[in-house]
C-alpha cells in the first residue's frame, strides 16, 4: 500500500484537519468562477478532490460537478456532506488520478495541493497528460499548488498539539526536491506513525508540463484573494489554463 492510501484513509487524517476553512474554500472558488462563467463552463470534473469542500461548493453555484480522490474514506465523507448540504448535482467516485476518465468536461480543478504525491516525475506529469485527454477544446484548468520556494524559505520543522486526548508531532524537512512530513499520534501509551510526501515543483515545471500538453496559461495568481504571483513571498500557486482549440 502507498503512504497516501493508508494516511488519507485513516480517521486521524480527518481528526487533525477537521478545522480546515471553509471560508478560504469560498474564496477560492469565487476566484476561479470567473473563468468559468467567462469560458461558459457547466460540466466540472475535480481530481483529488479530498472531503469534497470545494466540489460542493461549486455545486452549490448551480455546475454540475464530478470529483474523484483515490481514498474511499475521503469519498463516503464527501457523499455524507453533500447529502447533509442537499446539493445533488454532485457526484464522487473513487479513482486514482493517473488514469484518465473517458469522459470530457469544461473544466478541471486540482485544488489545495492535491498533486506531487509521487516520487516519480513521470507519475506527476502524467496527471497532465489526463487533463489535457478530459478536457474539451478550449476548455479550463486550474491548478492550486504550494509555492515551492516559500515553503523552502519558511518551512516549520516541526509542530506539535492535542485534540480530544490524542497527542501528535508532525516533523518536516526537505530532501532532494521533496517536502517530507512524519507524523505520529500518541494515545495512553498506544503510538500510531503516518508518513506525508509532495514534490517541490516551481513555475517553470509547471509551464512546460502545461506547454507540452498545448495548455496555455491565462492567469498566475498568488493568493486566493487573486494577488499576483511572487516567487518568494507568495503563499499560493495557482494557475488558470485553457486548452488550446
Amino acid at each position: 500500500m502507498d503512504w497516501f492510501e493508508e494516511w488519507f484513509n485513516s480517521p486521524l487524517y480527518e481528526k487533525l484537519y477537521a478545522n480546515r476553512d471553509e471560508e478560504e474554500a469560498k474564496r477560492l472558488i469565487e476566484l476561479i468562477e470567473k473563468f468559468l462563467i467567462k469560458n461558459n463552463s457547466r460540466k466540472i470534473l475535480g481530481i483529488a478532490c479530498g472531503r469534497g469542500r470545494h466540489a460542493i461548493t461549486l455545486a452549490e453555484k448551480g455546475f454540475d460537478v464530478t470529483a474523484f480522490d483515490l481514498s474511499e474514506r475521503a469519498i463516503e465523507i464527501a457523499k455524507e456532506n453533500a447529502k447533509k448540504r442537499e446539493v445533488k448535482n454532485v457526484s464522487y467516485m473513487v479513482h486514482d488520478m493517473r488514469k484518465p476518465l473517458h469522459e470530457k468536461f469544461d473544466a478541471i480543478q486540482n485544488l489545495f495541493t492535491s498533486f506531487g504525491y509521487f516520487e516519480e516525475d513521470e507519475e506527476n506529469s502524467r496527471v497532465f497528460d489526463n487533463v489535457a485527454a478530459m478536457l474539451r477544446p478550449g476548455g479550463i484548468f486550474v491548478i492550486d499548488y504550494l509555492n515551492a520556494e516559500q515553503v523552502k524559505t519558511n518551512l516549520v520543522p516541526s509542530e506539535n498539539g492535542m485534540f480530544n486526548d490524542i497527542h501528535y508531532t508532525i516533523k518536516r524537512y526537505i530532501e532532494e526536491g521533496i517536502i517530507h512530513k512524519d507524523i505520529v499520534f500518541k494515545k495512553g501509551d498506544k503510538t500510531k506513525k503516518y508518513y506525508d510526501m509532495v514534490k517541490l515543483y516551481g513555475l517553470d515545471w509547471f509551464k512546460k508540463q502545461m506547454t507540452k500538453r498545448n495548455l496555455v496559461i491565462e492567469k498566475i495568481f498568488g493568493d486566493y484573494e487573486g494577488h499576483a504571483f511572487r516567487s518568494g513571498e507568495s503563499p499560493r500557486l495557482l494557475i488558470i489554463s485553457r486548452l488550446a482549440d
